[in-house]
């Protein structure tokens, strides 16, 4: 049985109420359109107990690309089981362009976050709704809610972003590097977007060939949509950061005090698709309201929950209680946080593995947050067997990590291949027996391809919060080098083990505005992607310096690469350091390394 709902308020509305079990008979599922950006209709399905009409209930929305990955009912889902018996209605649109939504996909862009507006102010004013709606899911389903939220309307109470993009160049660039793939979890990659959605999601049609609508739906599936656009920019060489990728930023709108819902980030510290600096940097960025004063300056509360999962939903202890109270604080309750509840839990590692317990804290980075810097030099101490690389590179002595300055010779060098891997520095630090094919074949020794940097033995545990930073002066032979240098933990018997990756095109060290690509001498800052990541006492602190991490972003030019191992004539006074966000760091300094 099919029944033709009217239209409400401006939007133009069609309902359509499946038969359901007699055992559920107060639950229903009903198909509505609403008349968005440019006539498009976007869909959406609702799943509700009717029992709670009279009352009124709120909304949990999922905007997605994906529902056709879920037919026939996407809005049946696990939410709904959860939360539809607590009086919550389950709502799952399709988004702009994607399976029963006409119009285009639009990369997250100005149309699609107005499609995300118009759905949500519609709920809201649905005649049993109580006028409240929260948005979450995961991945691109996490994305819309950041994107709705960025505009600050009123009817958008709560958002649980799940492993979600806060701007889209940041999950296409890092410092504009293009990601590519990864060598720890396959699947885990986001090379394929925007290419996925313009010649796959954008072309799904809803699996209900007796709506009215499917005609119209069809018919938009053979529109461009900016298709060439969104390969263009999503596949640069040179990303300038410019109208394209600024109208796909909701993290400047955080920093600008523009969110207005309660935001709970949810994200992995071994997320290798949508990387973990898109969830931090989004909590970071949101400012909180202060109820004391007269002007909204932002969100009522905010809380983090980082996890050691790769690209997935939320978990661990007491998660799932967090979000039922969060989602009953922010859609029923009042919206001034959760009492007792810890604004920030996080699930940190070791060499060893995860951790036993989430660490709770008051922010992020944890209060206790300090900088440690650590000075690149040589030893010039020459190693037993180790070769050297000829008349570029080490002469067969290793680099250091030194808690003051260092003059050690002005630039050392390594050969950027551009097909470096971090699984061969890893292996092979020093460059004894890795080869590369190419022109340089024959060459090996430290320097042949990368620099390899380690601290005195630690003289106790030392935990990370964040991002490590790489402050150097490099001489590029060629324009459009990278550094990709990598940090790891050097255990006591030698092994490394990986902390944290770092990426910066050269061309865009001042900056992501336009590439201003140079060879020679200039400064570059390099932010590590994030971790919680405790180093074990007795291990060193290592840094391997790399032009090239060729699985994990597209390489730039092949060249040579020197860095600053102290002051250099008419270049810098200071070389290249290495800058940690120590938890607890001592005051004295001088007591952490032996």
């Amino acid at each position: 049985m099919k029944t033709r709902l009217a239209g409400l308020l401006a939007f133009v509305a069609v309902a359509t109420a499946l038969p359901i079990a007699p055992a559920a008979a107060a639950v229903t599922y009903e198909v509505h359109y609403v008349e968005s950006v440019d006539g498009a209709m976007i869909r959406i399905e609702i799943q509700r107990d009717t029992s709670f009409d009279a009352d009124k209930q709120p909304v949990i929305l999922t905007y997605s690309p994906y529902n056709s990955l879920s037919e026939p009912q996407p809005a049946a889902d696990g939410i709904a089981d959860r939360y539809n018996p607590k009086g919550y209605a389950r709502a799952v649109a399709d988004v702009l362009g994607t399976r029963g939504s006409t119009g285009c996909w639009d990369y997250g862009g100005a149309k699609e976050q107005q499609s995300g507006v118009d759905v949500v102010k519609y709920l809201a004013d649905l005649p049993w709704s109580n006028g409240n709606v929260g948005m979450t899911g995961v991945s691109y389903e996490g994305t819309t809610a950041n994107m709705v939220a960025a505009t600050g309307i009123p009817e958008l109470k709560g958002i649980v972003p799940v492993a979600a993009i806060s701007r889209w160049y940041g999950y296409a660039y890092n410092s504009g590097a293009r990601y590519f793939l990864n060598s720890v979890e396959p699947t885990d990659e986001g090379f394929d977007t925007p290419l996925l959605f313009d010649v796959g999601f954008s072309d799904t049609i809803v699996a209900d060939p007796e709506d009215e609508r499917f005609a119209d739906i069809a018919a938009a599936r053979a529109a461009e949509c900016g298709a060439i656009e969104h390969t263009m920019q999503g596949y640069s060489r040179n990303p300038d950061y410019g109208p394209f990728w600024q109208e796909r930023d909701y993290l400047n709108p955080a920093r600008r005090g523009r969110y207005r819902a309660a935001t709970l980030v949810v994200h992995g510290w071994q997320d290798y698709n949508v990387k973990q600096q898109e969830g931090l940097d989004l909590y970071e960025a949101i400012t909180v309201d202060d109820p004391d004063t007269r002007r909204v300056e932002g969100v009522p509360f905010k809380m983090l929950w980082m996890t050691q999962s790769p690209h997935a939903d939320g978990s661990g202890p007491g998660y799932q209680a967090l979000l039922d109270s969060f989602w009953a604080q922010t859609l029923k309750g009042g919206d001034r946080g959760l009492p007792g509840a810890t604004p920030v839990n996080s699930l940190g590692s070791s060499a060893s593995g995860a951790a036993e317990t989430y660490s709770s804290e008051a922010s992020w980075p944890p209060p206790r947050t300090k900088r440690l810097t650590l000075h690149l030099g040589r030893s010039f101490d020459e190693i037993d067997g180790l070769p050297q690389a000829g008349p570029v590179g080490s002469k067969g002595e290793t680099g250091t990590l030194e808690l003051e300055p260092q003059n050690d010779g002005g630039g050392w060098t390594h050969v950027d291949n551009a097909a470096t891997t971090e699984e061969m520095t890893l292996a092979d630090p020093l460059n004894r027996e890795t080869t590369v094919p190419g022109p340089l074949e024959t060459v090996q020794g430290h320097g042949y391809y990368s620099l390899f940097h380690e601290s005195a033995p630690l003289t106790s545990d030392m935990r990370i919060a964040g991002s490590a930073r790489f402050n150097t002066w490099v001489n590029a032979s060629i324009e459009g080098q990278h550094i990709t240098p990598v940090l790891v933990e050097v255990l006591p018997d030698g092994t490394l083990n990986l902390v944290q990756r770092g990426f910066l095109n050269l061309a865009y060290r001042d900056g992501l505005k336009v590439a201003d690509p140079e060879s020679g001498w200039q400064h570059g800052v390099v932010r590590f992607l994030p971790q919680d990541y405790t180093f074990t006492k007795g291990s060193r602190i290592g840094l391997i310096l790399q032009g090239s991490n060729t699985i994990w972003a597209v390489p730039g030019a092949a060249g040579t690469m020197s860095y600053a191992m102290g002051p250099v004539d008419e270049v810098t006074t200071v070389g290249a350091r290495l800058v940690l966000p120590v938890v607890g760091l001592q005051r004295d300094r001088g007591r952490l390394l032996e």
